[in-house]
C-alpha cells in the first residue's frame, strides 16, 4: 500500500536498472509499456497492464493470464536484473521472481515478519537489497538461491533506496517524522553512517555521475494544521563520497521524481507536475503540466523522450495513464488496472 500521504514511488526501469530514470540508450525502439497496478489493499488484486505503443494494444492482467494466478496484495514496484524481473508484492511480503520477456513465474522470495518490503536494488552479482516500511530494516536477498540471507537494521520506515559502487543509500522516512540516509557498506552488509536530510525523505533517483537525488516529502504536523507542516526539500547528494552538494525547499509535500535523459531536467510530482533545472537546482515552471498524478515515468527511444503519469482515479475503479511529450502536450492514453503505481519500458 502507498504511504497514507499517498506520496507514490515509482520504478523505472529500461533493459538491465532499475531507478525512476530511463536507462534506455538512444537507438532503441520501445516496444512495451507495462504498468503495476498496485490493486486495492487487502484485496489481493495487484495486476499488470500491457501497452503495445507501436499498435495501441492493452492488455490487462498479464501475470494471471500468463500464471493462471493473481500478483497477490500490492504490487509496489520492480527492478530487472539480467533476464529477470523482481517484483515486490508489499502487503504480500513476497517478491515474484518471473521472465522479464513473458513474466512466467520462476520463484518466490518470502520476507520474514510481514516486514512490507518496498523498493529492490542489486548491490553485486548475486546480492541485492530490498527496504522494508515496517521492518525498519533492509533485506539481504541471495539472488542464486532466491532467498533472504539476513537482515541490516536501518532508519524507521525505510522507503527509497540506491547504489554507488559499494555503499548503499536508504531514505528513512520516518512517515515523517525522520530526516536520515542510512549509509550501507555492501562488503559488510553493515551501516558505516549517516546524513541528515529533510524532513520524510521517500525516494532517491541516480544520476549517470553518481549524483542522488534524494525528494523530502515534509512533515504533516498536525493534520488538522496546516501551518506547522515542514516544507517539501530536494537533497543532491554525491554518491561516490556521501557529502551534501546542496539542498533547495520546493515547497508541499512532492511525491515522484523522473529524470530525463541527459541529466539537465527533472520532473516532480508536487500538486501539479513541477519542471527543475538540474544544473542550476532551480524551478523551470511549478506547473509544467497542470495535473495531480498518481506515479510518474520517463522513456526514451528512437521515438523520442516522453513523460508518462498514471491517474488514479477514485482508487476503487480502472486507472489511466497518459503520455505526454517534453512540451508537455498529451501525446496518447490508456487505462489501466486498479491504482496504477509504477512504469516498466521494455525497450530493443
Amino acid at each position: 500500500m502507498k504511504r497514507p500521504l499517498l506520496i507514490a514511488f515509482v520504478i523505472i526501469i529500461s533493459l538491465t536498472a532499475a531507478c525512476k530514470k530511463s536507462d534506455s540508450d538512444s537507438g532503441t525502439t520501445l516496444n512495451g509499456v507495462f504498468v503495476l497496478n498496485e490493486g486495492n489493499f487487502g484485496k489481493a488484486n495487484a495486476s499488470i497492464t500491457a501497452y503495445d505503443p507501436v499498435t495501441g494494444e492493452v492488455s490487462q492482467n498479464q501475470y494471471e493470464n500468463e500464471n493462471g494466478s493473481p500478483i497477490g496484495d500490492i504490487l509496489y514496484s520492480a527492478t530487472e536484473i539480467g533476464d529477470r524481473l523482481y517484483l515486490v508484492v508489499n502487503n504480500s511480503s513476497k517478491i515474484e521472481v518471473v521472465d522479464k520477456e513473458t513474466l512466467t513465474k520462476i520463484a518466490t522470495i518470502r520476507i520474514a515478519n510481514e516486514a512490507s518490503p518496498r523498493e529492490l536494488v542489486q548491490v553485486s552479482e548475486n546480492k541485492a537489497y530490498v527496504t522494508n516500511l515496517f521492518g525498519n530494516s533492509v533485506s539481504v536477498i541471495d539472488l542464486e538461491t532466491n532467498e533472504e540471507a539476513s537482515i541490516i537494521a536501518v532508519g524507521s520506515n525505510p522507503e527509497g533506496i540506491a547504489v554507488v559502487g559499494e555503499r548503499v543509500y536508504v531514505a528513512n522516512s520516518g512517515f515523517g517524522n525522520s530526516n536520515t540516509l542510512s549509509v550501507i557498506n555492501t562488503a559488510t552488509d553493515e551501516v558505516t553512517g549517516t546524513i541528515t536530510v529533510g524532513d520524510n525523505p521517500v525516494s532517491i533517483l541516480k544520476q549517470d555521475n553518481d549524483q542522488l537525488w534524494v525528494v523530502c516529502a515534509g512533515a504533516y504536523g498536525d493534520f488538522s494544521d496546516p501551518n506547522d507542516d515542514t516544507p517539501g526539500m530536494i537533497y543532491v547528494i554525491n554518491g561516490t563520497t556521501a557529502e551534501v552538494v546542496t539542498s533547495f525547499e520546493v515547497g508541499g509535500h512532492p511525491g515522484d521524481l523522473v529524470l530525463n535523459d541527459l541529466d539537465d531536467v527533472a520532473y516532480l510530482m508536487n500538486g501539479n507536475l513541477m519542471s527543475i533545472d538540474m544544473n542550476t537546482f532551480e524551478v523551470i515552471d511549478s506547473a509544467f503540466i497542470e495535473k495531480n498524478f498518481y506515479s510518474l515515468g520517463f522513456s526514451t527511444s528512437d521515438e523520442g523522450q516522453f513523460i508518462w503519469g498514471a491517474d488514479a482515479k477514485n482508487f476503487a475503479q480502472s486507472g489511466l495513464a497518459i503520455q505526454y511529450n517534453l512540451n508537455g502536450v498529451k501525446v496518447d492514453s490508456f487505462p489501466t488496472g486498479i491504482i496504477p503505481g509504477a512504469f516498466y519500458f521494455s525497450a530493443e
